[in-house]
């Protein structure tokens, strides 16, 4: 017996006119999914008492192959850490909005690397420092390279860096290993401007899958969409924009509100919006200060519950 790659080829000399020959073949292309493809070559002879003797080993062989590629696809992938009900009803839901007890929202800007527009970001973290905002910025591993000093000075103004995917849409494309493998570009880009661990995780248009979302999980990070979707790139002016985030949302504790840092009109909604949400109460906190990471419960909207809450909803 020797192994080639992903196939183990076994050979078994079964009488003393036949042998057989048996490539085992295994893969993990999907998320915990493996494939074993036994195919069989011999020569001609006789024996069935023989024969599955033969085959008795290949099965075998095919369960510790399975057992080896488990052990091989989680150092790959990463423990799944996550101790909490991410799933309702077997769907999985990425992360809209938590249910903190305490009015708090968290500001999140996204930056890819399709524009290069650093004044408005520039324009922006002046106007958070202003209104004193600890913000999260999810950007891809490509603006991080193209903007290396600009992220570097994101940081050290006190907010947070995670990971933004490339990929805006069509994530049914997207398989388990090219999820991993972007996750793992992420952590290393991020790694290279900040100390701190990237642990979250944002596709733009917000489209996942269960099988992104449990490998995202499996990876030992957290998917993080949005509850308010500001719609900055629209061109109605920030007072209007404003105006119609407000009329349209009913704001509850935990929101994750969604903005782009590139926008033309996103540093005046925040210093239109901020001092309204500061006059209710509102504390504005980095999504790594909002998010429970273990456990916790779903909501169908995407609403975490942390055991915390549950317990306090019903006693």
């Amino acid at each position: 017996m020797y192994r080639s790659g992903g196939s183990f080829f076994y050979a078994s000399n079964e009488s003393n006119s036949r042998s057989v020959f048996y490539l085992v073949h295994a893969n993990t292309e999907s998320y915990n999914t493996f494939h074993i493809h036994i195919v069989k070559r011999e020569h001609r002879g006789n024996g069935c008492e023989n024969m599955k003797k033969g085959m008795w080993g290949v099965v075998i062989l095919a369960l510790v192959l399975i057992t080896g590629l488990s052990v091989f696809y989680w150092v790959d992938v990463g423990e799944k850490v996550v101790t909490a009900s991410t799933s309702v009803n077997g769907q999985e839901f990425p992360i809209c909005s938590v249910e903190t007890g305490k009015k708090q929202i968290a500001y999140t800007f996204e930056l890819s690397g399709t524009n290069q527009k650093q004044e408005q970001v520039e324009q922006l973290l002046q106007i958070l420092r202003q209104q004193e905002i600890p913000a999260t910025f999810f950007a891809t591993a490509s603006w991080i390279e193209n903007n290396r000093s600009l992220a570097i000075q994101i940081c050290q103004q006190g907010h947070e860096i995670q990971g933004l995917s490339e990929q805006e849409v069509c994530v049914e494309q997207m398989t388990a290993r090219a999820c991993r493998k972007e996750l793992q570009t992420l952590r290393e880009t991020i790694g290279t401007v900040t100390e701190e661990p990237c642990v979250f995780f944002r596709i733009p248009g917000g489209e996942y899958n269960n099988e992104v979302l449990r490998t995202v999980y499996a990876c030992g990070s957290y998917p993080v969409a949005w509850s308010i979707d500001s719609l900055d790139w629209k061109d109605y002016g920030a007072e209007n924009q404003v105006k119609q985030m407000l009329q349209t949302h009913t704001l509850r504790d935990g929101e994750i509100l969604r903005f782009h840092a590139e926008g033309e009109n996103t540093g005046e909604m925040i210093s239109l919006l901020h001092p309204q949400l500061k006059e209710e109460g509102y504390e504005a906190v980095t999504v790594s200060q909002m998010i429970v990471k273990e456990n916790y419960s779903m909501e169908t909207d995407g609403r975490q519950i942390p055991e915390s809450q549950n317990k306090a909803i019903f006693s």
